[in-house]
């Protein structure tokens, strides 16, 4: 994030029951307004207007501000379907959002149970395979291209297998038999399988 410096406090409004809105003008030029909650604004001192902050200070309510505004937008985000943790954090990015902030607005997203990586996995792997047909190699691949971790990839169809939701056996049979009725050869059909993830050994 951008260091803005010491600057002198123009004004502050309130902006609901939950924040702050202080606009301040910067000693090295231009004016920042920053959405800061209640709590932090008491802790430096309640500044009024004319009242000078210092760089630490100033630097403190501009994290707290951008990390506020990251939550929300993350909210959003959410509120229109899953997200893991990397493609959130890539979407704040996107909206110029720091990293550092992102990345702790993304945290604060999985600590309040919003992102459960290992639950969305997993309906992805069930839809991959009963949708798709794919065999576990193709679905790993596809999990981790999404930016789930291969551990967790793994863990999410052996959950799935576990619990009845996916058998590749089966998914297999489907498939050779949707290949059959294509008219397919037995080569195009041991290349298909292969394609959509199953090995010899499955």
């Amino acid at each position: 994030m951008k260091e803005l410096g010491s600057g002198v406090v123009r004004s502050v409004k309130r902006a609901g029951k939950d924040a702050l809105l202080l606009t301040v003008a910067l000693d090295a030029g231009g004016e920042t307004v920053l959405s800061v909650p209640p709590s932090l604004y008491e802790r430096i001192g309640s500044p009024c207007a004319g009242d000078t902050l210092s760089a630490a200070a100033t630097s403190e309510l501009a994290h707290e501000s951008e990390y506020l505004a990251a939550c929300r937008h993350a909210l959003r985000i959410l509120e229109y379907g899953d997200n893991n943790a990397r493609t959130l954090r890539d979407k704040l990015a996107r909206k110029g959002i720091s990293r550092e902030v992102a990345c702790e607005a993304v945290e604060r997203m999985v600590s309040l149970g919003y992102i459960r990586e290992g639950e969305q996995a997993r309906r992805l792997a069930v839809g991959y395979a009963r949708r798709n047909l794919w065999g576990e190699r193709k679905i790993v691949s596809a999990l981790t291209a999404k930016g789930y971790s291969r551990a967790d990839a793994e863990t999410a169809v052996r959950d799935a297998v576990d619990g009845g939701e996916i058998d590749f056996a089966e998914v297999k049979r489907s498939l050779i038999k949707r290949c059959e009725a294509r008219g397919m050869e037995d080569g195009k059909i041991r290349a298909t399988l292969w394609r959509y993830g199953f090995g010899q050994e499955d």
